[in-house]
């Protein structure tokens, strides 16, 4: 996407559904605070015993000591953040992960990954030949506020989980936001409330829109994680947005980081680079 930038995603919500969370028992609120519910900063999700993944540039300006984890309504404070190794431009495709303090009270509700083959090549043409209709068979998950409010600066503001049924097609991002594939550089996952052809037509569907750091894309027939929104175009209009799937080398390379650094049982006061170098 060379000479394109975007904005975080925004966090807000356009006509998505209010839903509890006793139902997605692994989704997660990202603060900066020990001690407070707020700032809100994104969302994650739970893969893994202690071990969260969002999206990369949630994380990129937290400091791991100021940071928490609200989850089934109990508060985990983080011990490590795991950055990606090797990121790509602009974050389009970067996870991040969460390490929390061990909780042996703690009865660890997960997800697991989408049952997608190890991408095969760094131009998505694996994600093509999988994801290539327009049926909605997914939905996106997470903490957002409406639209309306998203702009007002409220360090307490109440964010709410919402659920937004979703096309995911590899031809969403470049058919919308490159006027029909004028311009190169948008080959990747998006989803969308509504598919190309809809769009087109302008259909009602097209209005509702889910843009959050960290939103949990899943395969309703599955109950699979197929990865996390990390990127999006700031609009008047609801658009397509772009998320990280969790299946690059990179991922793992980083998720084994990540599960070293909880299962260390050493005092590493000087930090966990070593266990993953």
């Amino acid at each position: 996407m060379d000479g394109w930038m975007f904005e975080a995603l925004s966090n807000y919500e356009i006509d998505s559904t209010p839903v509890a969370e006793k139902r997605y028992k692994w989704i997660a609120r990202v603060v900066h605070s020990r001690n407070y519910n707020y700032p809100h900063m994104c969302t994650a999700v739970c893969i893994d015993t202690r071990i969260f993944i969002t999206a990369a540039a949630c994380i990129s300006t937290l400091k791991v000591v100021q940071t928490s984890i609200i989850y089934q309504y109990g508060r985990l404070h983080a011990i490590a953040f795991v950055v990606p190794s090797n990121g790509s431009q602009q974050a389009f495709d970067d996870i991040g992960f969460i390490i929390v303090v061990k909780d042996n009270a703690m009865k660890w509700r997960t997800i697991g990954l989408f049952d997608t083959v190890n991408r095969t090549d760094d131009n998505f043409e694996w994600f093509a030949q999988i994801f290539n209709n327009d049926e909605i068979e997914h939905k996106v998950v997470g903490y957002t506020v409406p639209k309306i409010i998203h702009h007002l600066v409220i360090p307490d503001k109440q964010f709410y989980l919402t659920e937004l049924p979703v096309v995911v097609n590899i031809n969403l991002c470049p058919s919308i936001l490159t006027f029909n594939n004028l311009i190169s550089g948008f080959y990747s996952p998006c989803y969308h409330s509504c598919s190309v052809p809809d769009y087109e037509m302008g259909a009602k569907s097209c209005a509702s829109y889910h843009g959050v750091e960290g939103a949990a894309v899943f395969n309703v027939a599955s109950n699979k994680l197929l990865g996390v929104a990390t990127w999006g175009p700031t609009n008047m209009k609801p658009l397509p947005v772009g998320f990280a799937v969790p299946n690059s080398e990179n991922f793992f390379e980083d998720y084994n980081c990540a599960k070293r650094i909880r299962d260390d049982k050493s005092n590493h006061e000087s930090g966990y680079q070593k266990l993953c170098d």
